[in-house]
């Protein structure tokens, strides 16, 4: 494994390594023509962005930060999504791509950014508690589908 990485905005063409670690890293097997489209979209839209990290031309993680503006509180950028490939956890990426959007969110006109992280997470909890953010509250996650 290599630490020699470079952090880039998404490229339509690195739908497939991010389909391969959002079902092994996060175990979301999502149709894989959807998330290019989503992906296609959000490279259109400048409230959002998908910051990954490539090794030689394979993207090893990402972030997916969005707007996140209420009428009740200052702006933040969501963090929709972060992963990074098993095989290259451990050696930096995660905070990497952290810093990039933290980067991103600030040059973006955010006050910070605000994330939710499923409670069986334990270790997701552990890296961003070191990464220096704070819990805020526990919450239920709801939702209708149609």
């Amino acid at each position: 494994m290599s630490e020699n990485y470079v952090i880039r905005k998404v490229k339509i063409s690195d739908a497939d390594n991010l389909y391969y670690i959002n079902k092994t890293s996060l175990g979301y097997d999502y149709d894989p023509d959807k998330q290019r489209i989503k992906i296609q979209k959000i490279l259109n839209d400048d409230t959002q962005v998908i910051l990954v990290a490539d090794i030689g031309n394979k993207v090893v993680g990402y972030i997916h930060l969005a707007n996140y503006d209420v009428i009740y509180a200052d702006n933040y950028k969501n963090c929709l999504g972060l992963a990074v490939d098993n095989d290259y956890k451990r050696i930096g990426i995660g905070s990497a791509l952290l810093k990039h959007g933290e980067k991103w969110a600030k040059e973006n006109g955010a006050s910070g950014i605000r994330l939710c992280s499923g409670i069986e997470r334990e270790n997701a909890h552990k890296f961003y508690l070191a990464n220096g953010y704070t819990e805020n509250k526990i919450q239920k996650n709801l939702r209708k589908v149609f």
